[in-house]
């Protein structure tokens, strides 16, 4: 493997969050098979220290091929976001999906609300070569990962609150909505449960189109195309 550059190594942020919680080992096998398609820090990461969940269940690690179907739904046709180059890589207890596409790299998938967003077709990131993991990994204890507001002014977050008054979410499980959001869907955490994540993020990649977004030269987030259309 390359040499890591420290500042991109996901593995030091086990200083910073703690080990994983719930932890899985990744045979060798898994990890010689996406050689060459993961970053390499990656790889190096679930060699040391497997996958599982951080900060009580906010964040979780996963093996892709655990939940390639969710890709195959997600990115069947398209044109540009090939399902085989696609790899779900992790995900917040709320099914915000971590991916690394080995053409675009970093993206991010917000299920509960069908929301994409690239790294690279961002105005202000053109020519940008590469997009680190560790940039998403360093802000997973802030408000913008995966933050949705409390349903009790009390709590800071909606996750802090399902923490409190449901419970930790561990391995392979997340936070469901019901009804679902894309549905129309009260985001209170009395409408939550916790449920196996492969299975719920099934049902959710099959509500509807999943709208890809840009931030433009003004800063604003804009429509760019929904997954699975042609490219103008």
């Amino acid at each position: 493997m390359a040499d890591i550059d420290p500042k991109l190594d996901v593995r030091k942020y086990i200083k910073d969050y703690g080990e994983l919680s719930y932890k899985r080992d990744v045979p060798k096998s898994i990890c010689e098979n996406y050689k060459d398609k993961l970053p390499d820090d990656l790889i190096l990461f679930w060699r040391e220290h497997g996958v599982g969940t951080w900060l009580s269940g906010k964040f979780q690690f996963c093996i892709p091929s655990d939940y390639s179907e969710i890709v195959d739904i997600l990115f069947s046709g398209d044109p540009e976001i090939i399902p085989e180059k696609t790899h779900i890589i992790g995900y917040s207890a709320f099914g915000d999906l971590l991916i690394w596409n080995e053409r675009f790299q970093r993206c991010e998938v917000s299920l509960p609300y069908l929301t994409m967003r690239i790294s690279k077709i961002d105005f202000n990131k053109f020519g940008i070569e590469n997009f680190p993991l560790s940039t998403v990994l360093a802000g997973i204890e802030f408000h913008e990962f995966s933050y949705i507001e409390p349903s009790d002014d009390k709590y800071p977050s909606l996750f802090e609150e399902a923490i409190d008054k449901i419970g930790e979410v561990t391995l392979d499980k997340c936070y469901g909505f019901f009804p679902a959001l894309a549905l129309g869907g009260s985001a209170s955490v009395k409408h939550i449960q916790i449920v196996g994540a492969r299975v719920h993020f099934i049902l959710l990649a099959q509500m509807g189109n999943l709208r890809i977004l840009r931030r433009n030269e003004q800063r604003n987030v804009e429509f760019v195309r929904n997954a699975g259309e042609k490219t103008s």
